[in-house]
């Protein structure tokens, strides 16, 4: 996968650091309130209370535990879903610059590389920083587009791969759409609210239980393990940054193609 020098190791090192934030945080959550409702209440609480307070605990952790993974399934195939269309988008520039060799089009075939390369060092930064896709991205597709359409095909031959051309450019213009609708998604603030408040609620009815070092203990795991998960859900719902970030590999790779001749 590329990486990029020190900006990039700057940002991996503060995408880790906002890991260790998100588990630090989720452990100090399930910690707090039981704490707290032990100052107020007392220690140890009638058995009644116990059994109570184990069983809605039990059935709000099976809702919570039910969310986070539907979340993180659907946040999981998704990253790689559009893993797969940023693929296709440089396969599909690829194509265009090897059938515009074909049929003898070198205007076409240098547009298809300023867009290789307006891809990886324009577009990407773009949303990496700013969630949006760069004009010079459009500029060099429009200069795709427009030398596909001067074709003029005098043989069955050249009208074949002018038609593949077309699409194939038409194909790269609706992944490139895809890239920055992407790009903008987020997500939902009903599902940190959820996240967060079913883990307080699990945590504050251990209050009723005898304070043991182990019972802490097993609290800090449960809450470690779910700020993880908030943060790899977080993390893969902003696929140009972070420690699971989507990097432009694939047009590099269509690009050294196109170099070597491949």
């Amino acid at each position: 996968m590329m990486r990029r020098s020190s900006s990039v190791r700057y940002n991996a090192m503060s995408t880790w650091l906002l890991a260790l934030l998100f588990i630090v945080g989720a452990i100090c959550v399930g910690f707090v309130p039981s704490q707290l409702l032990r100052k107020h209440y007392g220690g140890l609480q009638p058995a009644d209370s116990r059994a109570l307070a184990s069983d809605v605990s039990a059935r709000i952790g099976v809702l919570h535990g039910l969310i986070l993974s539907l979340v993180f399934a659907s946040a999981h195939s998704g990253m790689q879903s559009f893993e797969n269309d940023v693929e296709l988008e440089a396969s599909a520039a690829a194509h265009v610059h090897f059938n515009a060799k074909r049929y003898g089009a070198p205007e076409l075939q240098a547009a298809t590389i300023d867009y290789l390369t307006a891809a990886i060092d324009k577009d990407w930064p773009m949303l990496r920083d700013r969630n949006e896709l760069s004009a010079e991205g459009w500029t060099a597709w429009r200069r795709m587009l427009e030398g596909s359409l001067a074709l003029n095909p005098a043989n069955r031959h050249e009208q074949l791969l002018a038609d593949r051309i077309q699409a194939d450019i038409w194909v790269v213009r609706d992944l490139r759409q895809l890239r920055g609708l992407e790009a903008a998604k987020s997500l939902s603030g009903e599902f940190w609210v959820i996240a967060i408040v079913g883990l307080i609620l699990i945590a504050t009815l251990l209050f009723v239980h005898e304070i043991k070092p182990l019972n802490q203990a097993i609290m800090a795991m449960y809450s470690g393990f779910t700020g993880l998960t908030l943060f790899l859900i977080y993390d893969m719902s902003h696929p140009f940054f972070g420690a699971l970030a989507i990097d432009p590999s694939a047009f590099q790779m269509a690009l050294d193609s196109i170099r070597s001749g491949i």
